[in-house]
């Protein structure tokens, strides 16, 4: 077994790696993530996020000035080098998505579609 720190210390030993104030971090969502709202949380001490699964390098850097137009603080951004495409069981997202649909709003069928950018053409610059 290993010698973990206690909790307040792991979270003290993250924000002084990372120049934190607090121990706070900004889920990196793809989509949801405006550089002003990781802006606001690196200005509270805490670290600002960026989700960028869909974005092409142009935009993260777009993103990052942005950020850096209005602070000093510090954040993160989240890439996925995706795995292959997995293979799609039609009939058994329709049993998935009804099961949702009877906890909340209805799933559409396309929802299952969305696809990330090509992270090898974005890498390049031509996707």
């Amino acid at each position: 077994m290993t010698n973990a720190l206690p909790p307040l210390a792991r979270a003290q030993a993250f924000c002084d790696a990372f120049d934190l104030r607090v121990p706070i971090l900004m889920a990196p969502m793809a989509g949801a993530c405006p550089a002003s709202l990781a802006a606001a949380v690196a200005d509270a001490g805490g670290l600002g996020g960026c989700g960028a699964l869909t974005m092409k390098p142009d935009a993260i850097c777009a993103w990052a000035r942005d950020v850096r137009a209005q602070t000093n603080g510090s954040f993160q951004i989240n890439l996925w080098i995706p795995d292959p495409a997995p293979v799609r069981d039609l009939a058994h997202e329709a049993r998935v998505r009804a099961f949702l649909g009877e906890w909340g709003p209805p799933v559409p069928p396309q929802a299952g579609d969305a696809t990330p950018i090509d992270f090898a053409g974005a890498m390049r610059g031509d996707a």
